[in-house]
Formats: C-alpha cells, sequence, structure tokens
C-alpha cells in the first residue's frame, strides 16, 4: 500500500488546477497570415501572430522593402524585442546593423528610425504599448498600438474575402 505525502497531494491539486485554467496550445502557419500593409505607402507590410489583449503585447513578422526608411519613431510601454531572419537594417545614427540571426532588445522611450538597404528585410517582433511617429519638429503625428493594427488586419481581411483568424487574438 501507497501512501501519499500531504505535500504531493497539494503539488497535484496546483498543476491539475493550473492545466485547467491555462491558454491551449496555439500552432500558426505563417503561409496562411497574410501580409498586411503596415504603411499607407505599402513600404512595410505585417504578418500577426498573435494579439494579447490582456497585455497589450503584439506578435508579428515585420516586412520591410528594399531601401526603404520607417520614419522616426518611439515605442512606449514596455520593450520591443526582436529576432532578424532576412535581410539587413540598422537605426539611423547607430553602429550597429541587424543581420539575419541577430537578437534586438530596445528598451522603451527611444525614438529612432529604422533603414533598409538593397534587400527586403524580416524581422520578428514582440512588443507592447504604442508606437509613436514624430515628424521632422519632434511632433507627434500618428501612433498604433495593439487595437489599431488589430483594426488593420481585420479590415485588410475584410477587404480582400480572407478569413479572419480569430485564434491570433488570447
Amino acid at each position: 500500500m501507497r501512501v501519499l505525502s500531504l505535500n504531493y497531494l497539494i503539488e497535484e491539486s496546483v498543476i491539475k488546477l493550473a492545466e485547467k485554467f491555462q491558454l491551449p496550445e496555439r500552432i500558426v502557419n505563417i503561409e496562411e497570415v497574410p501580409w498586411v500593409p503596415f504603411t499607407e505607402n505599402q513600404s512595410c507590410y505585417f504578418k500577426p501572430l498573435r494579439f494579447d489583449l490582456n497585455t497589450g503585447t503584439w506578435i508579428y513578422l515585420f516586412k520591410i522593402k528594399s531601401n526603404q526608411v520607417l520614419g522616426r519613431h518611439r515605442h512606449t510601454g514596455g520593450s520591443v524585442i526582436g529576432y532578424n531572419i532576412q535581410g539587413k537594417w540598422r537605426y539611423e545614427g547607430r553602429e550597429w546593423v541587424a543581420e539575419p540571426g541577430t537578437f534586438i532588445y530596445e528598451p522603451p522611450g527611444d525614438i529612432h528610425t529604422l533603414i533598409t538597404k538593397d534587400e527586403e528585410v524580416v524581422t520578428l517582433f514582440i512588443l507592447g504599448g504604442s508606437l509613436q511617429y514624430f515628424d521632422e519638429n519632434d511632433q507627434i503625428v500618428g501612433q498604433d498600438d495593439i487595437y489599431t493594427v488589430l483594426k488593420k488586419y481585420r479590415d485588410f481581411c475584410e477587404l480582400h474575402g480572407i478569413r479572419i483568424r480569430d485564434d491570433l487574438i488570447y
């Protein structure tokens, strides 16, 4: 006869409770998600992978055409994590260049301008908060956050008859 300890029983109960309330596993084939225009001039696109409406975190692949500039902008509300997959890019005034395989950490509040060269760039980004855009006089001229990006995705899908992936919103 096996005697179960109280600690073992408590541990098993906690595990079962956690499993009951945790999010289900999610698998996304990125080929099934469209490239959605991110900028009005269609120089940048994104493939959404997750919209976490509880924390305001959004995860997406970001594609920028060659020889393009994503104007001066600042991230608020949290750090930005990036992993460059394809092409090379840099921030104006910085010495480093993100090449394929480069991990990028950006502290919140940093203002920068993203520049690509002669090849298309694809980077995985994880970020929260908002993305504020600035003009040459340091005035905010636009802003994106999880809700505006989700709206861009939904509007694009509706316009093109593409099924909206509600499983990306969790």
